[in-house]
C-alpha cells in the first residue's frame, strides 16, 4: 500500500470502521430481536455486551502478536474470523447462538481497531498522531451515522438478519482490500521466540504499561467516556422506539444528530491538534463533555423526556467525544512507542471493558425509563472528568519534580 496519507487514512478509517458497524447496524432491530427470540430486552442486550467482553479480551493478544509477527498477517487471521462468524450470525436460531457468534465476531473485529490504532503510532509521531486519529474521526463519520440508518431500513425491508448479511459483506470487502494492499508497517518487532517467552513478553510489556500513571491516566479517562458513549448506543434504541415510541428508521434518522457533532468535532480537532498539543487538548474535550451531561441529567431530572432532551446534549456530548478519543489514544501509544501494539490493545481491552460495564449497569437498573440510561452515562463522564482532571495533576507534578 503506498504511504500517501490521504490512502493511509482512508485504509485505517475501513478498519476503525470494523467495530462501529458492527455494533450500529444492527441496533434498530434490536426490539424486534427481542420478539423473535421470544425474550427479554436484557438478554437481547447480551449480544453487544459479551461482543464487548470478547472484543475487550481478544485485543490483549493481536496487540503483541503483531509487535512480533508484524501487522498484515495477524490483521488478515483475524478478518477471516469476523467474516466467517459474522456469516454464521445470520443464520442464528436462537438467542444463545446469536450470542456465541457476536463472540466470535468480537474475536476477529478486534483486530482492525488494534492494528489501525499501531500502524498510526508505526507511521507518525504523538502531535501528528492525535491530528491524523482526529482526520479518521472525520472519515468514520459515515460509519456510525449511515449504519443504523441503513439498518433501520434493512429491519423495515427484510427482518433482523439482512444487517449481519450487510457486516459479513463488510468484512469480505476489508479482508480483500486488506490482502491486496497493505505492506508491512512494524519495522521494529519484538525478537521473542517461543510461545512461554511471548507469553512472558506479553505479560511485562502489560504491567510495564499499567505501572506508568501517565498511560492510566489517558486511558482511564478515554475507557469512562466509552462507557458512557456504549450505555446510550445500548439504551437509546428501546427509549426511542419503545418509550417515545418512534419506528426503526425514525431511530436511525435520529441518530445522525450525534454523528454530525462527532463529525464536526473531529473536524476542529484535526485543524488545532498539533497547535495545541494533546496535553491542552484533553481538558478542552473534558470540559465540553461534563457540561453536556450537565445539561442531560438536569433536564431529565426536572420530567422533560423527548427526543431532543436526550439528543441534542448528545449531539454536544459527541462533539467533545471527538476531541477526547484521538488526544487519550495519541497520548497512550505514545507513552512507550516502542510497544505500540501493546498499548493499543490495553488501551482497547480497558475501553471495551469499560463500555460493557456500562451497558451492563444501565441494563440492570431498567424500569422502563430513560433514567438508567441517563444517570449511566452522566455519571461515566463525571468520573473521566475527574480521572482528566488528576492525571493532569499527576503530569504537572512529574514536570515540576523534573
Amino acid at each position: 500500500m503506498p504511504f500517501h496519507p490521504a490512502l493511509v487514512i482512508a485504509f485505517l478509517t475501513s478498519l476503525m470502521a470494523v467495530g462501529h458497524v458492527s455494533n450500529n447496524m444492527y441496533t434498530p432491530s434490536m426490539p424486534s430481536m427481542s420478539e423473535y427470540f421470544a425474550t427479554d430486552a436484557a438478554t437481547v442486550q447480551l449480544t453487544m455486551s459479551v461482543y464487548l467482553i470478547a472484543f475487550a479480551v481478544a485485543q490483549l493478544a493481536y496487540g503483541p502478536l503483531s509487535d512480533r509477527f508484524g501487522r498484515r498477517p495477524v490483521l488478515i487471521g483475524g478478518l477471516i474470523l469476523y467474516a466467517v462468524a459474522s456469516a454464521a450470525a445470520a443464520f442464528s436460531g436462537s438467542i444463545t447462538v446469536l450470542i456465541v457468534m457476536r463472540a466470535f465476531q468480537a474475536f476477529g473485529a478486534c483486530a482492525g481497531p488494534v492494528i489501525a490504532r499501531a500502524m498510526v503510532r508505526d507511521l507518525f509521531g504523538r502531535e501528528q498522531a492525535a491530528k491524523v486519529m482526529a482526520y479518521i474521526g472525520l472519515s468514520m463519520g459515515a460509519a456510525p451515522a449511515f449504519a443504523p440508518v441503513l439498518g433501520g431500513f434493512l429491519q423495515t425491508w427484510f427482518g433482523w438478519q439482512a444487517s449481519f448479511v450487510f457486516i459479513t459483506g463488510f468484512a469480505l470487502a476489508v479482508l480483500m482490500l486488506t490482502w491486496a494492499r497493505l505492506e508491512e508497517t512494524n519495522t521494529e518487532r519484538t525478537e521473542t521466540t517461543g510461545w512461554g517467552p511471548l507469553l512472558r513478553e506479553m505479560l511485562r510489556n502489560y504491567w510495564r504499561l499499567l505501572r506508568s500513571r501517565e498511560y492510566l491516566g489517558f486511558v482511564v479517562t478515554g475507557s469512562l467516556v466509552f462507557s458512557g458513549v456504549f450505555a446510550f448506543m445500548a439504551g437509546a434504541p428501546f427509549v426511542v422506539i419503545e418509550i417515545l415510541g418512534f419506528s426503526p428508521v425514525d431511530f436511525g434518522l435520529v441518530s445522525i444528530a450525534p454523528i454530525g457533532g462527532y463529525v464536526v468535532g473531529s473536524f476542529v480537532t484535526s485543524r488545532i491538534a498539533e497547535r495545541l498539543g494533546v496535553d491542552r487538548l484533553l481538558p478542552l474535550g473534558v470540559s465540553i463533555l461534563f457540561a453536556g451531561a450537565v445539561v442531560l441529567l438536569g433536564v431529565a431530572l426536572v420530567g422533560s423526556l423527548s427526543v431532543y432532551s436526550i439528543y441534542v446534549p448528545m449531539t454536544f456530548m459527541s462533539f467533545g467525544m471527538a476531541v477526547v478519543f484521538p488526544s487519550t489514544l495519541a497520548g497512550s501509544i505514545s507513552v512507550h512507542p516502542e510497544i505500540a501494539g501493546a498499548g493499543s490493545a490495553l488501551f482497547g481491552f480497558l475501553q471495551m471493558a469499560s463500555a460493557a460495564t456500562g451497558i451492563y449497569i444501565s441494563g440492570l437498573f431498567g424500569n422502563a425509563t430513560a433514567m438508567p440510561m441517563i444517570w449511566t452515562v452522566s455519571l461515566a463522564i463525571f468520573a473521566a472528568t475527574a480521572a482528566a482532571i488528576y492525571a493532569a495533576w499527576g503530569r504537572k507534578r512529574a514536570t515540576a519534580a523534573a
